[in-house]
């Protein structure tokens, strides 16, 4: 995606806030365009900003309930990665009915969070392996259809590099076909897993067992 980042930084803990800052201003596609100690702040300040990924720490004090996280996920077009200390199930699949676009967890290391905010900020999703089987097992329960549709080899190299948050021209040279075959492929993805979009498609690919991260 052409010029850097913009990350928006929402945690409780001053301290965590400065360090997790200095960490991504040290990437130089990365750039942090604010910080916030709760999702009122981080609203207004993502209203003024328009931030690509908000980094949105899961527990912050007083707001235990999911519905201020949760109107965080309509803004704009920016994409949310919860970065948290938490892998408990409860915790886990709370974050997902809020829609997210990823999740790591706070004893990743630096180059495990800066790969998923570039892969979340491409239009991917990342899931920090230690929660993933527990996200994907939850999926399985939620949107598994009734008989779980059939790609071709294509169809599945296109939807992992959809996966991965890779846009038309990078899959068309990945694969050697064309930007319209490529489109004709996301297609015809869409269709037989009833996707309306990229995140869905991953989402019924992951659930149906048709795609691993």
């Amino acid at each position: 995606m052409p010029g850097p980042i913009s990350v928006l930084v929402i945690d409780d803990h001053p301290v965590l806030r400065y360090g997790i800052s200095r960490l991504l201003e040290d990437e130089p596609d990365f750039l942090v365009a604010g910080v916030a100690g709760n999702c009122e702040e981080a609203s207004r300040i993502a209203d003024e900003c328009h931030p690509d990924v908000l980094l949105l720490d899961l527990d912050m004090g007083n707001e235990e309930d999911a519905d201020a996280k949760c109107r965080l996920t309509g803004k704009g077009s920016a994409r949310v990665i919860i970065y948290t200390a938490h892998t408990d199930d409860e915790r886990v699949l709370e974050a997902v009915q809020i829609g997210i676009n990823g999740y790591v967890t706070k004893e990743a290391p630096k180059r495990r969070l800066c790969e998923a905010i570039r892969i979340v900020a491409r239009g991917g999703m990342y899931l920090d392996p230690a929660v993933a089987s527990k996200v994907t097992a939850w999926l399985a329960g939620r949107v598994r259809p009734s008989k779980a549709p059939e790609l071709t080899g294509r169809e599945v190299a296109v939807l992992e590099a959809i996966a991965a948050g890779k846009r038309n021209k990078e899959i068309a040279g990945a694969l050697n076909i064309s930007e319209r075959t490529v489109k004709f492929h996301a297609s015809a993805i869409f269709s037989k897993l009833g996707a309306t979009n990229r995140t869905e498609a991953v989402r019924i690919a992951i659930a149906n067992r048709l795609l691993a991260l």
